[in-house]
């Protein structure tokens, strides 16, 4: 009866797909014969789109396969396994705990935040109902261990080599040395060992400090275990890169991750991105960009701040995740960035970071103060006087007469908002305050309808609460679908421009952690965001003070 149960729900899961409208959130399986595989596809805004497979693994699977009621996840398919899908890539860096009811509870970047291309569509392998399964295979690493301990029949060297700094007696620098014997047939499924070609032996150069690891990273090759600590990770993270160990490297990627608040230098933050530029991890490279831009306020003042490069600085500037006060702050944050490292910076550098300043979102009687209080308007006049020119025009002209415009080009960001965390544009709740993160009562907060003058005299009035117990969601008839929750709900209908464009709202609920870092960002989606379980934040807190941050963002459609 079991298996007849689960076959139906699957073949429901599937069947709905096809017979019933999709809503919100639900997903799909593509690029596949078969109904229990596929390319992942989630439907949101009346469209549906793929999801990218950074950061993709088993427990996200799991929670795909289980909302399209299958039993289970075989495996997180790699990007491209399914073919390409079409449209828009909806996630990125999806995380998910595997007890998540479905995907859209996951921890990712935000609709539509991604660095990736349709070649990286992630897919599932689920467990069909009548399948079983019998797993060994903690016996076959266990004698897999014991066959690289003893070194029988081993048919490859790997040198490891480091010098010492010291000169031999010969004047040739002292070096030290490590060799490990191995298996070319258990080396040959990563390339970077060289074991399928004829060499029966190859020679690295390492640092003092990661030679010892050699050893260890070899024997993860047999066993598939390897301890990664603080002090471990970067040397195994360059050990896998080195020998090609993607999914190592995505692992000790996420180990840097967790180090990434412990640093209020930033000194840190700016280096692992640097190696990670370096190394070619684009995981760990956007997990270190995403934290540095939730922190960006805190960043622009800190001592990393005239050691940032261009390069970096660029491509924060390109971000709308990027959390800040408001645009002002930016332009200010660059032209200070511009005066610490003026005599590495060319003009045609500064000119690039400036135009990515979002001239639209600076308030008008800020606009009119830039060329008596902006240090690089002098540098820059006619750039300047183009980018405030864009800016007047949107706070005067509706957006629907700005799109009909002959120079007016639907992907220009700089009509877009970042996440402004001045008044009015959020509200602040600090949980130690309330003892428990709920407000029993409703908080009402009121915003500009957008940030365009156009809206100054057109406000929108907001509902806020924290809800720690579900009786707090029941008593206003709620069912909230995980705890605590906060629910941000629009009192006024939203708005239309005279059938020149609308306004939605895409607001966000900050996770500060005592206010010394954000730590964990969550979309607004039918009015309520869910805060995760601890493992499940994006970087660590090492305690429960959170201050949750409320934020409006108003975009044209």
């Amino acid at each position: 009866t079991m298996l007849i149960h689960g076959t139906l729900l699957a073949a429901f899961g599937m069947l709905k797909q096809d017979m019933v409208a999709p809503e919100e959130g639900d997903i799909r399986l593509g690029g596949s014969k078969t109904h229990s595989q596929g390319r992942v596809e989630v439907y949101l805004h009346g469209k549906w789109g793929t999801v990218c497979h950074n950061a993709w693994d088993l427990p996200d699977a799991q929670v795909v396969c289980r909302q399209l009621h299958f039993k289970g996840a075989v495996s997180a398919a790699a990007g491209g396994t399914f073919g390409e899908g079409t449209g828009q890539i909806w996630l990125d860096q999806t995380k998910c705990v595997g007890t998540e009811n479905s995907l859209s509870n996951c921890s990712y970047n935000g609709w539509g935040l991604i660095d990736c291309s349709h070649k990286d569509d992630a897919g599932v392998i689920c467990t069909s109902a009548t399948e079983t399964f019998v797993d060994h295979s903690l016996e076959l690493s266990e004698d897999l261990g014991q066959l690289f301990d003893s070194e029988e029949g081993c048919d490859f060297l790997i040198h490891g080599y480091t010098y010492t700094g010291e000169n031999r007696d010969d004047g040739l620098w002292e070096m030290v040395d490590t060799t490990v014997c191995a298996h070319r047939m258990i080396l040959s499924r990563f390339p970077g060992f060289k074991a399928s070609t004829d060499v029966d032996e190859i020679s690295i150069h390492l640092t003092q400090t990661c030679l010892p690891h050699l050893p260890s990273l070899i024997r993860y090759v047999y066993t598939r275990k390897l301890e990664v600590s603080r002090t471990t990770a970067e040397c195994i993270h360059q050990l896998a890169s080195h020998f090609g160990m993607r999914r190592l490297m995505e692992d000790a990627g996420r180990l840097f991750t967790k180090l990434l608040p412990e640093d209020r230098s930033f000194l840190t933050q700016v280096s692992f991105y640097e190696y990670s530029v370096e190394a070619g991890d684009r995981v760990l490279q956007e997990n270190c960009l995403q934290y540095m831009a939730w922190n960006f306020q805190k960043l622009s003042t800190s001592k990393a701040w005239s050691s940032v490069s261009a390069e970096l600085l660029q491509a924060l500037l390109s971000r709308s995740d990027l959390v800040v006060p408001g645009e002002t702050f930016v332009l200010a944050a660059l032209e200070d960035w511009v005066s610490q490292v003026n005599r590495t910076t060319s003009e045609e550098q500064q000119a690039a970071l400036l135009a990515r300043v979002r001239f639209p979102m600076i308030p008008a009687k800020e606009l009119i103060k830039l060329r008596y209080t902006s240090a690089l308007y002098s540098v820059h006049p006619t750039l300047y006087q183009e980018k405030v020119l864009k800016g007047f025009q949107a706070h005067s002209l509706p957006f629907g007469t700005l799109k009909n415009s002959s120079n007016f080009q639907a992907d220009d960001r700089d009509y877009q908002a970042r996440i402004y965390t001045a008044p009015p544009w959020s509200v602040a709740y600090d949980q130690s305050y309330y003892k428990k993160p709920s407000l029993r009562t409703t908080e009402h907060h009121s915003t500009p309808v957008h940030t365009s003058a156009v809206f100054n005299d057109r406000k929108v009035d907001w509902q806020l609460n924290l809800f720690n117990e579900q009786s707090d969601c029941s008593s206003r008839g709620l069912l909230c679908d995980s705890l605590p929750a906060a629910r941000m709900r629009m009192s006024t209908h939203k708005y239309q421009d005279q059938g020149q464009g609308s306004i939605r709202y895409s607001n966000r609920l900050l996770l500060s952690c005592r206010g010394r870092f954000i730590f964990h960002i969550v979309d607004f989606k039918e009015d309520f965001a869910y805060v995760p379980a601890g493992a499940s934040v994006t970087y660590p807190c090492p305690n429960e003070g959170y201050i949750y941050h409320f934020v409006v963002r108003p975009e044209y459609i």
